[in-house]
């Protein structure tokens, strides 16, 4: 981690933490949900101006106590199943999640998402080497928006055995049946420190605990059996300080005021940090997420959250680019590397296009190029008595062969050397014969090779299981009709 001291050092962190503490001790939160009120004040929160509720600083540190160290997030496979800490690394990747479009990489024209996008999304993140875990990264528009996470969950279900990640959700009930759907598909319900489930709930910024997530946060919390994300998304010029140290404390105390609701509802419950904080253009006032103060101010929220003994989930590869062009290649390599360099538990961010509001398959293998290039980079090399072999190096510079010609070059180019995924590594001649027009065309054909094999599929009684809980919520909001899951997931329907 070199040249992080610098950048944030330990003094102006403390400086952050302090600021933070005074912030929620002078203005604290809005909350516009009754419950929500009514659970701060029984932490030990007062009235303040305007209505809002002062957390004094000993809550905040009562709260932070209660929050477990450490857990595992289960995956249906066990293997793939993430311990959580605070400690540096390893870090887990995952995509951005929510966008309404799916976009021609080449053009940036776009279309709403459906459900058959969501599907071939999850096949082709499944397959990515640097993705961990997935999150629904579309919101489909040809299922009733209510159920749209229940939708999403189930297509990941079918499509991948790695971790998945809670959908977005507004609504308690949506909560439920997630929960509901996680269990049955990993058989963790929270007991032992194994969680099937995270859910993210994001403060509205500057300092307010919206109603419905609110009340969703509180019954998820009330239900146990999940762990919890607070998530955030201030940017800084508009609904946070411009300067930077600022944005970040303000950021910071939402996060600490969303652990205090969480642990006055439920102590103990699993908790870690979600830090968003984006930038905007001054001179349109537009969030600008793929500019470098995503990456660092990421950096300072992961020292704080581990100050905190919390995992951390920052933000990484991201754009503003609206195709997939340099632009798009430099923000996401240069945010996915400031966002790993203080070895977060999450980084977040695969498939980010057009500031988050679309994405594209094509994207999804970029990201997986950069990523894998950005962790070799942050990878420690071997200088042990083998990797520094003289009597080898002496061989190498003696053999008429080369280096070429000893075992040890040849047992190191394939552990040592960083292996392109897609990156072209050849001559002018063979790319122009190839075809390509650029290395969008190399990340299509590695899509196009995906979409073409098997699905991972899951056991059919799960799968009936989890069908039947759409039925379930469907009926209990009161839809007349609905998409059958059944259909629009059969083999027949999705290829």
């Amino acid at each position: 981690m070199q040249g992080i001291p610098d950048l944030w050092p330990e003094e102006g962190l403390e400086a952050i933490h302090e600021a933070s503490l005074r912030l929620l001790e002078r203005v604290g939160v809005r909350a516009d949900c009754a419950a929500a009120r009514g659970w701060l004040a029984a932490a030990g929160c007062t009235p303040g101006p305007q209505g809002r509720l002062l957390i004094p600083r000993a809550v905040v540190e009562a709260a932070l106590a209660a929050c477990p160290p450490r857990f595992t997030l289960a995956a249906r496979d066990p293997e793939r199943s993430l311990p959580v800490d605070c400690e540096p690394g390893p870090s887990f990747v995952h995509n951005m999640g929510g966008a309404p479009d799916v976009i021609d990489p080449l053009t940036g024209r776009g279309r709403r998402a459906t459900l058959r996008d969501q599907i071939e999304i999850a096949r082709v993140m499944h397959h990515l080497k640097n993705q961990h875990t997935l999150t629904p990264l579309v919101q489909p528009g040809d299922v009733p928006d209510l159920l749209e996470p229940l939708y999403s969950y189930l297509v990941l279900a079918v499509e991948t055995d790695k971790y998945l990640g809670g959908p977005g959700i507004s609504f308690p009930f949506q909560a439920r049946y997630l929960r509901r759907m996680a269990k049955a598909l990993t058989g963790a319900d929270g007991s032992d420190g194994l969680y099937p489930l995270d859910l993210a709930f994001s403060p509205v910024s500057p300092l307010q605990l919206g109603g419905e997530v609110s009340e969703a946060l509180i019954e998820t919390a009330r239900e146990g059996g999940v762990v919890i994300e607070i998530l955030p998304c201030p940017a800084a010029g508009t609904t946070a300080p411009a300067a930077l140290s600022a944005a970040v404390a303000q950021q910071n105390a939402e996060v600490l005021a969303g652990i205090v609701l969480v642990q006055a509802v439920a102590r103990g419950t699993p908790v870690y940090y979600g830090p968003r904080l984006s930038a905007v253009d001054p001179r349109t006032g537009r969030v600008a997420s793929g500019t470098p103060e995503t990456g660092v101010a990421s950096m300072a929220a992961v020292l704080l959250a581990r100050r905190y003994r919390l995992a951390c989930d920052c933000y990484g590869p991201t754009t503003d680019s609206k195709v997939a062009d340099a632009q798009l290649g430099w923000e996401h390599a240069f945010n996915a590397y400031l966002g790993l360099l203080t070895r977060p538990r999450f980084l977040s961010g695969v498939g980010d296009i057009q500031a988050g509001v679309a994405s594209s398959l094509e994207v999804l293998v970029l990201d997986d190029q950069i990523l894998n290039d950005a962790f070799y980079a942050l990878s420690q090399r071997p200088c042990d008595p083998d990797a520094l072999d003289v009597e080898a190096m002496v061989d190498g510079v003696l053999s008429s062969g080369g280096f070429l010609g000893t075992k040890h070059t040849r047992r190191y180019m394939r552990s040592d050397l960083c292996a392109p995924l897609i990156s072209y590594r050849g001559g002018l001649e063979e790319w122009a014969a190839s075809g390509r027009r650029s290395v969008v065309d190399a990340a299509r054909e590695r899509v196009d090779e995906v979409l073409a094999g098997e699905r991972v599929g899951l056991a059919d009684d799960t799968f009936a299981v989890l069908c039947g809980l759409i039925d379930e919520a469907a009926v209990e909001v009161g839809l007349a009709e609905w998409p059958d899951p059944r259909r629009m997931l059969s083999p027949s329907a999705v290829g």
